[in-house]
């Protein structure tokens, strides 16, 4: 056993961590261990279409929480105009978490593989890898991000060059340009490869099917101010009506700006019975007010939908199956008896990524589920977890997570702005609690 501590996840979550750890004294060797090697980068930000933009304006998106203007004078010193209002490329955004997690040189060993399951080993964690051999540290931090979607039944019974199993294709595998194309959702994920299918001259027809046929909201050209929404009530009726009352005075993306900072603590004051209205009835609205696209963005898709070229379908999948080298899909449209059926030439699963940690094809979580190590967080939505982002269970005094497994105790947990603050609390805890077993 080192004194160190081992990160799984190299990601923006795993860089950012990585990078607070880095900053303290006495902290011990630090571990990055990542599946893919994209480090810094991660799935979100490893992308090299120029069209992919972040989704939150550049002066919302420094990774230091004191430091607001950190990416700003990051683009200044490399001769960029920083303009505050712009939504960077993603692959640039990438960059910069790069050279971010660099700067910490030695102090962070970066390791390309995937740990399977984790253990307690005397006062400290045994981290078994897929390749065979495992690290020893005094505690860990679970930076997994974001996982893949969840495929309907009979999806992976079809060929991967019909039904892909993920929305991101290797650069060969690309439908050819006159290809009728099914994405199955139509939220940010679905955006992405409307734009890559773009990129790449496509002209065939676009088919975008979800349970209720919204797509995200766009960003306005200039970032919005705070506006008054009055006392925030504790029942979700009421903060549902607080929002329809403010959102008929003020614009409806501010409002929800504004509650920002306070979703985590509104979240935690719903009973779990409101909760669980919340996911089941209002989720879909709130991530589409939510989760924001570009101005450009926004436009192409509506000049898409516009020419006839992308067309939303609203319904639920009941069957996937190949039909004469081809998938034919049957769902039941909304509020319709009778099924439908798309036929098109290659489906995608652009559904976001599985909220569900109980149904997670990980070994890693289900490892740590299996063992009672860690539980389920409300509504399965990511792990149990304290305050400081401990992991319930008893492992608690040496594991940690941030991100996405955190989202069940937070709710808004997943972007930049949430994690980066995350990433700064659990070093300074995890930390303070070596530096306090060292001493003892």
């Amino acid at each position: 056993m080192t004194d160190g501590v081992v990160i799984l996840g190299g990601g923006a979550s795993g860089t950012l961590t990585a990078v607070a750890l880095a900053a303290l004294p006495d902290v011990g060797p630090l571990t990055l261990v990542d599946r893919g090697g994209a480090f810094a980068r991660g799935v979100a930000y490893s992308t090299q279409e120029p069209g992919h933009l972040l989704n939150v304006p550049a002066g919302r998106m420094s990774a230091i929480p004191d430091q607001p203007s950190h990416l700003l004078e990051w683009l200044a010193a490399r001769g960029a105009t920083p303009d505050p209002e712009a939504f960077l490329q993603r692959r640039l955004y990438g960059a910069y978490l790069g050279e971010l997690l660099g700067a910490t040189g030695s102090r962070v060993k970066r390791v390309v593989d995937r740990a399977v399951a984790l253990s307690s080993d005397g006062a400290g964690l045994r981290v078994d890898l897929a390749g065979g051999s495992a690290l020893r540290a005094r505690a860990a931090v679970l930076a997994l991000g974001n996982f893949p979607p969840e495929l309907p039944p009979g999806w992976s019974a079809l060929p991967p060059r019909l039904a892909w199993r993920t929305p991101w294709a290797s650069p060969e595998d690309w439908p050819p340009p006159e290809a009728e194309v099914l994405l199955l959702g139509s939220g940010l994920t679905a955006v992405d490869v409307v734009l890559s299918l773009g990129a790449r001259g496509h002209r065939g027809r676009i088919h975008l099917l979800s349970r209720r046929g919204l797509l995200p909201a766009t960003h306005p050209p200039r970032m919005l101010a705070a506006v008054p929404v009055g006392p925030r009530p504790q029942r979700l009726r009421a903060l549902l009506r607080m929002f329809r009352e403010a959102a008929e005075r003020e614009d409806f993306r501010a409002v929800l700006d504004t509650l920002r900072p306070e979703l985590a603590a509104l979240w935690r004051g719903l009973t779990h019975p409101e909760q669980r209205r919340f996911l089941r009835h209002l989720r879909p609205w709130f991530d589409v007010v939510r989760h924001r696209i570009p101005p450009e963005v926004g436009a192409c898709i509506a000049a898409l939908e516009a020419e006839g070229r992308l067309v939303r379908h609203t319904g639920r999948v009941v069957s996937i199956a190949e039909q004469d080298g081809r998938v034919a899909l049957r769902y039941r449209p909304r509020g319709a008896r009778t099924l439908a059926v798309l036929a098109v030439d290659v489906a995608v699963p652009t559904t976001g990524p599985v909220m569900d940690v109980r149904a997670l094809d990980d070994p890693l979580v289900q490892s740590l589920l299996a063992s009672g190590q860690a539980r389920p967080g409300p509504h399965g939505l990511g792990f149990a977890t304290a305050d400081d982002g401990a992991v319930l269970g008893p492992l608690r005094d040496r594991l940690w997570t941030l991100g996405g497994l955190r989202r069940g105790e937070l709710w808004e947990s997943t972007a930049i702005p949430e994690i980066r603050v995350q990433a700064r609390e659990v070093a300074e805890t995890l930390a303070g609690r070596l530096r306090t077993a060292g001493a003892g």
